[in-house]
Protein backbone atom coordinates (compact mmCIF):
# COMPACT_ATOMS: atom_id res chain seq x y z
CA UNK A 1 0.00 0.00 0.00
CA UNK A 2 2.69 2.27 0.83
CA UNK A 3 4.29 1.81 -2.39
CA UNK A 4 0.84 2.27 -4.44
CA UNK A 5 0.31 5.67 -2.59
CA UNK A 6 3.89 6.96 -2.96
CA UNK A 7 3.68 6.22 -7.22
CA UNK A 8 0.78 7.47 -7.27
CA UNK A 9 1.03 10.43 -5.03
CA UNK A 10 4.25 11.18 -7.13
CA UNK A 11 2.16 10.52 -10.66
CA UNK A 12 -0.51 13.18 -9.75
CA UNK A 13 2.38 15.48 -8.30
CA UNK A 14 4.86 15.52 -11.09
CA UNK A 15 2.14 14.92 -13.87
CA UNK A 16 -1.12 16.98 -13.00
CA UNK A 17 -2.10 17.85 -16.33
CA UNK A 18 -2.14 14.45 -17.24
CA UNK A 19 -3.78 13.31 -14.29
CA UNK A 20 -6.78 16.15 -14.51
CA UNK A 21 -7.49 15.57 -18.57
CA UNK A 22 -7.25 11.43 -17.86
CA UNK A 23 -10.11 11.75 -15.35
CA UNK A 24 -11.92 14.32 -16.22
CA UNK A 25 -11.58 13.02 -20.22
CA UNK A 26 -11.37 16.44 -20.90
CA UNK A 27 -8.50 19.11 -22.13
CA UNK A 28 -9.33 21.59 -19.23
CA UNK A 29 -6.56 22.85 -17.28
CA UNK A 30 -5.81 21.53 -14.54
CA UNK A 31 -6.33 23.21 -10.66
CA UNK A 32 -3.54 24.05 -8.96
CA UNK A 33 -4.96 21.81 -5.97
CA UNK A 34 -4.62 18.77 -7.91
CA UNK A 35 -0.64 19.25 -7.44
CA UNK A 36 -1.46 19.33 -3.56
CA UNK A 37 -3.91 15.93 -3.29
CA UNK A 38 -0.30 14.29 -5.03
CA UNK A 39 1.78 15.71 -2.08
CA UNK A 40 -0.98 14.67 0.65
CA UNK A 41 -1.29 11.11 -0.97
CA UNK A 42 2.32 10.13 -0.63
CA UNK A 43 1.99 12.63 2.85
CA UNK A 44 -0.32 9.01 3.59
CA UNK A 45 1.93 6.49 2.56
CA UNK A 46 4.23 7.40 5.10
CA UNK A 47 1.58 7.06 7.55
CA UNK A 48 0.93 3.99 6.24
CA UNK A 49 4.47 3.14 6.31
CA UNK A 50 4.53 4.11 9.82
CA UNK A 51 1.86 1.75 11.08
CA UNK A 52 2.85 -1.00 8.85
CA UNK A 53 6.14 -1.22 10.90
CA UNK A 54 4.31 -0.14 14.50
CA UNK A 55 1.21 -2.08 14.02
CA UNK A 56 0.08 -1.95 17.39
CA UNK A 57 1.48 1.69 18.24
CA UNK A 58 -0.04 3.58 15.04
CA UNK A 59 -3.63 1.85 14.18
CA UNK A 60 -5.34 4.59 13.98
CA UNK A 61 -3.14 5.76 10.94
CA UNK A 62 -5.33 3.34 8.99
CA UNK A 63 -8.45 4.68 10.15
CA UNK A 64 -7.29 8.03 9.52
CA UNK A 65 -6.30 6.62 5.78
CA UNK A 66 -9.75 5.29 5.68
CA UNK A 67 -11.09 8.95 6.63
CA UNK A 68 -9.41 10.77 4.05
CA UNK A 69 -10.38 8.07 1.36
CA UNK A 70 -13.92 8.55 2.04
CA UNK A 71 -13.82 12.86 2.25
CA UNK A 72 -11.02 12.74 -0.27
CA UNK A 73 -13.53 10.38 -2.89
CA UNK A 74 -16.33 13.06 -2.25
CA UNK A 75 -14.09 15.98 -2.84
CA UNK A 76 -12.46 14.81 -5.56
CA UNK A 77 -16.50 13.92 -6.91
CA UNK A 78 -17.79 17.21 -5.83
CA UNK A 79 -15.29 19.84 -6.90
CA UNK A 80 -12.75 18.37 -9.29
CA UNK A 81 -15.36 16.42 -11.65
CA UNK A 82 -18.42 18.72 -10.80
CA UNK A 83 -20.60 15.73 -10.54
CA UNK A 84 -19.87 14.39 -13.97
CA UNK A 85 -18.27 11.28 -13.58
CA UNK A 86 -17.17 9.50 -17.05
CA UNK A 87 -15.72 6.58 -16.69
CA UNK A 88 -12.44 6.87 -15.79
CA UNK A 89 -13.40 8.96 -12.71
CA UNK A 90 -15.52 6.35 -11.58
CA UNK A 91 -12.69 3.98 -12.55
CA UNK A 92 -10.61 6.76 -10.33
CA UNK A 93 -12.82 6.88 -7.20
CA UNK A 94 -13.13 3.08 -6.89
CA UNK A 95 -9.70 1.80 -7.30
CA UNK A 96 -8.06 4.48 -5.46
CA UNK A 97 -10.75 5.04 -2.96
CA UNK A 98 -13.70 2.80 -2.33
CA UNK A 99 -11.94 -0.58 -2.82
CA UNK A 100 -9.39 0.68 0.02
CA UNK A 101 -11.95 2.10 2.87
CA UNK A 102 -12.67 -1.45 4.15
CA UNK A 103 -9.52 -3.00 3.96
CA UNK A 104 -7.99 0.60 5.84
CA UNK A 105 -10.48 -0.53 8.56
CA UNK A 106 -9.56 -4.14 8.60
CA UNK A 107 -5.83 -3.12 8.83
CA UNK A 108 -6.93 -0.90 11.79
CA UNK A 109 -8.71 -3.30 13.70
CA UNK A 110 -5.92 -5.77 13.65
CA UNK A 111 -3.33 -3.40 14.94
CA UNK A 112 -5.76 -2.77 17.60
CA UNK A 113 -6.17 -6.60 18.35
CA UNK A 114 -2.53 -6.37 17.81
CA UNK A 115 -1.94 -3.63 20.49
CA UNK A 116 -4.02 -5.54 23.27
CA UNK A 117 -1.86 -9.12 22.60
CA UNK A 118 1.56 -7.21 23.28
CA UNK A 119 0.33 -4.78 26.08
Amino acid sequence: MTAYNILWGVFIGWFPESFYQWVTESENVYPEIIRWQGRAVVAMAVLYLVSAIHPGRFWYFMLIGALTKVAGGIWFYMVILEQQVGDKGIFHLLMNDAIWVPLLIFMAFRGKAYQKLTQ
